[in-house]
């Protein structure tokens, strides 16, 4: 997957599905979620330590609504879902083993060194196959 000459990209889905939940309410994932944190101060801290640690890797929101077959087709090689939208996020066929499920503690402090952590076991997993 990560090779000296291609960045790996990530998605960070921080919107559900349209396909699986239509309750306006129920559209925005967890109630709890936004108060935590806004997945628009996590996505730049991901980026930033990224850029820190010199890893060839691209961090993106997600602009499909959760559609990981657009995902897919937009050339993402991982995907990392917020909180709360475990179960409003459809795969659709993309490689579950590229999905990382954030947990709760580790995104409302913003520690993305848990991420980033398993986007490595990620990366290391795929290079393995």
């Amino acid at each position: 997957m990560e090779n000296s000459n291609r960045m790996t990209k990530i998605c960070v889905v921080c919107t559900p599905s349209f396909s699986i939940c239509f309750n306006p309410i129920m559209m925005q994932g967890n109630a709890l979620s936004h108060f935590i944190v806004d997945h628009n101060e996590y996505i730049p801290s991901l980026q930033k330590q990224v850029e820190s640690l010199s890893l060839p890797w691209l961090v993106e929101s997600d602009t499909t609504y959760a559609d990981a077959k657009e995902i897919e087709l937009q050339g993402f090689d991982i995907i990392v879902v917020i909180p709360g939208l475990k179960f409003m996020f459809a795969r659709r066929g993309f490689d579950k083993k590229k999905i990382i499920h954030l947990d709760y503690f580790s995104y409302s402090t913003k520690n993305v060194n848990v991420a980033i952590r398993r986007i490595k076991e990620v990366i290391n997993s795929s290079e393995a196959l």
